[in-house]
């Protein structure tokens, strides 16, 4: 009987799945974590700013502990950890920029290297070639979210705009300007975390934590398993379709989350942090399942070998991108996941909402 029972356990060990050893726990902690972006300090609007800025939410300077995500989109499992992430202090707008603004900026503007990349819509996960024609162009997608744009065209856009806002202020004597920008990482949790407490408290009740969200295997094409309150507030997510009739929605096309729009999914959203910052490893990096790159967390490397890719040059083009998109699992969806794109390309499933800071003339 004995025998048996040991042939049994040997047997279970040796079917198990190999295991990869993880970095040690110091290391990890070190090279993986998260830490805060940097706090840019806004001062206290003036009460004209309020009635023109009617339209965007304001944020007083705070602190919010970001969970931990739930499962992972590699071959295998990450570790997440948990953080800080802090702000100064910002107006932000309930509803990624629009195709229709979008277009507006370029007009005034008139610098065709500001011109979303309407090529993005070509490739096997898009709706392919009509989109490519009439999704920036025709008056039918005004209220589309803009995608097809890098970064630097993202950041243009809120310098425009940045502009517009002061002069406004200026022929007006108001004694405060304003700055529009990307949200940092920090500043971009912060308006998940106001949209899901708004509701929360409109509401009364206690929504399911962010990490809630689970998807399933790939063999399952990734469908959302639990979380059901979260699967009907975002753009539809069909990572592995091969129907290509699924892209974005209107930018106030699903139902608002405490007055905010797709802070989960639809488009993801461009942040103004940069992948140097935050979780990477000597290695290139994993390819994911639904094509994203992220940190291989399984690989031992001493100090000296990850100081050494800290100072190099392999990620200065890449920023971090947050909130999950109509073609991303919704692992995504969760406030402290993100995955890096390099600055200077638009993709179809990215697009972004700027914020407003205070500041003294």
């Amino acid at each position: 009987m004995r025998l048996v029972l040991m042939s049994l356990l040997l047997w279970v060990v040796l079917s198990a799945p190999a295991q990869s050893t993880p970095a040690p726990e110091h290391l990890r902690i070190k090279y993986y974590y998260q830490p805060g972006d940097s706090i840019i300090p806004s001062i206290k609007p003036d009460a004209y700013l309020f009635k023109l800025l009617k339209d965007w939410k304001f944020l007083n300077p705070d602190s919010t502990r970001v969970e931990p995500c739930d499962g992972f989109d590699t071959i295998l499992p990450l570790y997440h950890y948990d953080f800080m992430a802090r702000h100064g202090g910002f107006f932000f707008l309930p509803t990624e920029i629009s195709n229709l603004a979008y277009r507006k900026f370029l007009v005034s503007t008139r610098n065709p290297a500001y011109t979303p990349d309407t090529n993005c819509w070509l490739g096997p996960k898009q709706f392919s070639e009509p989109l490519s024609h009439y999704y920036f162009q025709h008056p039918a997608y005004n209220d589309y979210p803009v995608c097809g744009i890098s970064f630097n065209q993202a950041k243009a856009y809120c310098l425009w705009l940045q502009d517009s806002l002061n002069n406004m202020l200026t022929t007006r004597k108001t004694p405060q300007r304003i700055q529009v920008d990307i949200p940092s990482s920090d500043e971009w949790v912060h308006i998940y975390y106001y949209a899901i407490r708004q509701h929360e408290i409109k509401y009364k009740l206690k929504l399911p934590k962010p990490t809630y969200l689970q998807f399933a295997s790939p063999g399952n094409h990734n469908r959302v398993i639990s979380g059901t309150w979260y699967s009907s507030r975002m753009a539809p997510i069909k990572p592995n379709s091969t129907d290509f009739f699924v892209y974005t929605a209107p930018i106030n096309g699903m139902a608002a989350v405490g007055g905010v729009y797709h802070v989960m999914g639809n488009v993801a959203e461009w942040t103004r942090s940069s992948a140097q910052s935050h979780l990477f490893n000597h290695k290139e990096y994993i390819y994911t399942v639904t094509g994203r790159i992220t940190p291989n967390v399984y690989e031992n490397h001493s100090a000296a070998t990850l100081e050494k890719f800290i100072r190099g040059d392999a990620m200065n083009n890449l920023m971090v991108i947050k909130g999950g998109s109509w073609m991303d699992d919704p692992y995504y969806l969760q406030p402290g996941a993100l995955f890096f794109q390099d600055k200077n390309k638009g993709q179809a499933n990215i697009g972004f909402r700027p914020i407003i800071r205070v500041v003294k003339p």
